[in-house]
């Protein structure tokens, strides 16, 4: 591929990535906006079942692949999805009723198991995270092009990357938008944004996105 066509490869993808993303927000926006007004998705509700659906969901599919062993990474994000799953639902304490490590009792803002939300990490743990996924999204790509060059990268990007990294980028919109409409009550949409964002991790991860760059998965 000549640099000519690498320079429209490279647009257009952006482009596409960019319609993509936008589109994903403006529709988790509408439903954001519509389960803010009805009331629909309180605490524990409809959406957030969705969340601790996909990613246990993806932590049972990728633990169940088979590999040869000492593959240890792929064990690590297993149990980082089935930690993040069981945040969601609280580690399923509304629904057993029993009482939390004292520790986490009186530390947490709501009295709850999870741990997102015990020792004031719920005012800041949400942008460390989502600072560190797009660092490890921005590493990655950046060895993918040194190791293919250009025109690798883009392929890569086109064939992995587009719709895990809209669905990202589209959560990231709803998270932002909620803040903008809503100031002082943006739980939906910060419901929504985790949805999109949880979906894009889940489906990146399952499509090997390190396989052929480092045997480790």
């Amino acid at each position: 591929m000549d640099t000519k066509n690498i320079v429209i490869a490279s647009a257009w993808l952006t482009l596409r990535g960019a319609l993509y993303s936008v589109g994903i927000g403006a529709v988790l926006i509408l439903g954001a906006e519509f389960s803010f007004d009805k009331k629909i998705d309180l605490d524990e509700g409809l959406i957030e079942w969705l969340q601790f659906t996909i990613l246990l969901g993806g932590a049972v599919t990728l633990a169940l692949r088979s590999s040869p062993k000492g593959r240890w990474l792929r064990y690590l994000v297993v149990f980082g999805l089935f930690v993040l799953a069981m945040e969601e639902i609280d580690w399923a304490q509304p629904y057993l009723g029993y009482t939390p490590l004292s520790v986490l009792a009186k530390n947490n803002a709501y009295g709850e198991m999870a741990l997102h939300n015990a020792f004031g990490m719920e005012k800041y743990l949400r942008m460390v995270l989502l600072l560190g996924v797009m660092a490890g999204g921005a590493a990655l790509l950046t060895n993918v092009g040194f190791l293919r060059g250009l025109e690798g990268l883009i392929a890569y990007v086109r064939k992995l990357f587009l719709l895990p990294g809209a669905l990202f980028a589209g959560g990231v919109l709803v998270l932002v938008a909620g803040r903008i409409i809503h100031p002082g009550d943006y739980f939906s949409f910060d419901e929504f944004g985790e949805l999109s964002i949880y979906a894009g991790a889940v489906l990146f991860i399952l499509s090997r996105p390190i396989e052929g760059l480092k045997r480790a998965w």
